[in-house]
């Protein structure tokens, strides 16, 4: 016991932001703090573009619907991962060293490191593009893309290398700020006609409730599952639960509210909305920020998985190396390239969750430690099949016709959850049968 716990103090000592340690009491924080970060990273343009798509095709009403009823999904699974992370006061990236063991662990880090390193330079690249047509279209200044996408991607990765405290106080200033905005552009929108005659508009079509059901929940399960990189923070399991407000209540919100300007307009591209409204300038500042905020989380998970799986290097080295990598995969243009593979990662993201829930909740009864960790095999073959399985059926069921419960990304989660549970049942049953047929 002694020796487990001055390993944890000197993991601490070395790794300030506890990418590799759990929280100590004395770090948490309140669950509003946490719960605007997870709401600052939902105030980004592609929430927004899908939030305006969904309008479009299904009308004001039923979008409404479709995204407070999708939203609760997700919040359901985020409250269940936030629960594990009170607990266990640990990343995602730590947790799931539980099921897939020490060695077995770090090529799905990778793999999510990848997703996320990414992510950040895909939006580093839109970033700069914008910045650079609307400087353009604004000013009259012809200033590259790759500069634009440099300078900006730099300056983001900044606040994500200073750790988490730096990102919630980033968050706790700038998501007001955006909130506010946000607001205004509704308000200018809905000064063009009465509400009346908004919520009688129609949806044009092309998207049955299902598929947008599967939308939504497309668009952030990644919240979901690795929500333990910031509900760790959490005092005990009712605070952590509580940030979960941040996306079941204001994801819904921030689509609804890109949403009624497109109705009104007749434009989905929230900068051409801006523009039509006559507030270009302030256009830009919203983009900024948006995207900062954001960007600013991927990097920091980026950084959190990077450092499970290159224990002996600092942390502040991990983050340095990968602010690089994404800014200079902004500057090339990577997001040409990357989306797709972004979008099959996703489908291999749910299942992730339905292992360490199962492994959490039913086989350890809702109690995990860090001291766990030293007993954890080197490969945890189970949670590589259920994640197969997983990661399978939810592939099916986006390509095909085949379906469970008409979303892909739970049905991914119940197939590995089930397998996994299936797996270590079948284990236990086998030595029981064994010994009692001997004499």
């Amino acid at each position: 016991m002694i020796e487990v716990a001055n390993s944890r103090q000197s993991l601490r000592e070395s790794d300030p932001d506890f990418t590799r340690c759990p929280v100590p009491d004395n770090k948490t924080i309140s669950w509003r703090n946490i719960a605007v970060v997870i709401f600052g990273i939902g105030i980004t343009l592609p929430v927004f573009f899908v939030g305006s798509e969904l309008n479009v095709a299904l009308g004001f009403k039923d979008a409404t619907i479709v995204l407070f009823f999708g939203c609760a999904i997700i919040a359901v699974m985020m409250a269940a991962t936030s629960v594990v992370a009170a607990r266990t006061r640990l990343s995602t990236y730590m947790i799931l060293q539980f099921t897939f063991g020490a060695t077995g662990v770090k090529p799905v880090n990778i793999l999510l490191a990848i997703t996320y390193l990414g992510y950040f330079a895909a939006t580093g690249d839109i970033f700069g593009r914008a910045i650079h047509d609307s400087l353009q279209a604004f000013y009259g200044w012809d200033v590259p893309v790759t500069l634009c996408a440099t300078v900006g991607s730099a300056v983001m990765s900044l606040t994500a290398v200073f750790g988490f405290s730096v990102v919630e106080r980033f968050s706790t200033l700038a998501v007001p700020i955006l909130a506010a905005f946000m607001m205004y552009v509704v308000y200018l929108a809905s000064q063009q006609t009465e509400w009346d005659a908004l919520l009688a508009i129609p949806g044009q079509g092309g998207i049955n409730f299902g598929q947008a059901i599967s939308i939504v929940i497309g668009t952030n399960i990644l919240m979901a599952v690795a929500a333990p990189d910031f509900t760790r923070f959490s005092k005990n399991d009712r605070e952590a639960v509580k940030t979960v407000t941040g996306l079941a209540l204001g994801y819904p919100l921030i689509m609804l509210a890109s949403g009624i300007p497109t109705l009104v307009t007749g434009e989905i591209d929230i900068m051409k909305i801006m523009i039509s409204l006559k507030i270009a300038v302030p256009a830009l500042t919203i983009l900024v920020f948006a995207t900062w905020t954001t960007n600013t989380v991927n990097l920091y998970a980026g950084i959190l998985t990077l450092a499970t799986v290159f224990k002996d290097t600092r942390t502040w080295k991990i983050a340095l190396a990968s602010s690089v990598i994404g800014t200079v995969g902004a500057a090339l243009g990577v997001m040409d390239y990357f989306l797709p593979f972004v979008f099959f990662l996703g489908i291999a993201t749910s299942p992730v969750a339905g292992i360490y829930l199962a492994d959490f909740f039913v086989l350890h009864g809702g109690k995990r430690d860090f001291a766990d960790l030293e007993q954890v095999p080197a490969i945890g073959f189970a949670a590589y099949v259920s994640w197969l399985a997983g990661s399978g059926v939810a592939y099916m069921t986006t390509y095909t016709s085949a379906t469970i419960t008409t979303i892909p990304a739970v049905d991914g989660l119940l197939v590995a959850f089930l397998v996994y549970l299936a797996w270590h049942r079948l284990r236990r049953v086998g030595p029981r049968r064994a010994s009692s047929l001997q004499p």
